[in-house]
């Protein structure tokens, strides 16, 4: 029983990740019949409403699967990190406004290197409205769900089997993963900025002990990207986007097809936000969990 146990007579984390993930692959295996059912016609990549029926898709089971695991490990939301009381404090907001400087910084650097041009607006009037409150609603999505799949309950059980930093490269490297095989004309600069994006979010995940201002960072930052600054993802300008914008240079300016998260000019924007944050957040909030129940 040692081979699926620890000293404590838990059941060991890599175990405990093996049966969420099945719980989840399982749920998983009906979800194309239902997203016929629900969304019959195809729509594009980058439409709001695609990726908050995605979103939500992918919810369902990685909710089950959580509730699932609390109950086996006699756990709350909160030590998986969750904000189950203050997802829109402080943190969340501050969240919002260094996603959104960050993005805004990656598309200064790329303009101030003439490769980012503003043409004109592409959305007026209702539609504008519309697409305003749809790519909230989307970013929001983004933001909540692949948080809450990437640095809640996968997270919190990498660090109680190997610890936290190891499984924040872990699970960094697989959140990188999953962007470059899933989305077209992908490229290693993509897997390394997205990789490096989530290892910062894992920083303040540590540091606060919370995934409000993670939440509130992701989706601000696709938010300014996708629709704001209105950049490329995957090849595509998103469905009803703000601006017509015109992107010229090489694809390590501008990010290319991949858009500007892909641009060489992400790497500095890194580098701050990782010498930014640790400069303001010194002390770890989430020590404290990852040493309950921190034996393999």
């Amino acid at each position: 029983m040692r081979f699926f146990t620890n000293s404590s007579g838990q059941i060991r984390a890599g175990w405990r990740l093996a049966i969420w993930f099945a719980i989840i692959f399982a749920i998983l295996s009906a979800r194309a019949a239902i997203t016929r059912a629900v969304q019959p016609r195809e729509r594009a990549f980058l439409d709001p409403i695609r990726l908050i029926l995605d979103d939500s898709f992918t919810a369902i089971p990685v909710l089950i699967a959580t509730l699932i695991m609390m109950r086996i490990e006699r756990r709350t939301w909160r030590d998986y990190y969750w904000p189950t009381r203050d997802l829109f404090s402080a943190a969340f907001w501050k969240g919002l406004l260094w996603g959104l400087l960050a993005i805004s910084l990656d598309i200064g650097l790329i303009a101030a290197f003439g490769g980012y041009r503003i043409a004109g607006v592409a959305t007026t009037g209702a539609a504008l409205l519309r697409f305003t409150v749809l790519w909230i609603a989307a970013s929001m999505a983004i933001g909540i769900v692949e948080e809450f799949f990437f640095r809640a309950y996968q997270l919190r059980t990498l660090a109680d089997g190997i610890g936290f930093w190891p499984a924040a490269i872990l699970n960094s490297l697989a959140f990188g993963a999953l962007h470059y095989f899933q989305k077209p004309y992908e490229r290693w600069e993509d897997w390394a900025s997205v990789s490096l994006l989530g290892l910062f979010l894992c920083l303040t995940v540590r540091r606060t002990g919370t995934l409000a201002f993670a939440i509130g960072w992701h989706a601000a930052f696709d938010w300014g990207a996708i629709f704001l600054w209105s950049g490329r993802n995957a090849g595509e300008f998103a469905t009803g986007r703000l601006l017509n914008t015109t992107w010229s240079g090489g694809y390590r300016l501008t990010g290319g097809m991949l858009g500007p998260e892909a641009s060489w000019m992400m790497g500095i924007v890194i580098l701050l936000l990782f010498a930014a944050f640790a400069a303001r957040h010194r002390t770890s909030k989430a020590a404290s969990k990852d040493k309950t129940h921190s034996a393999a």
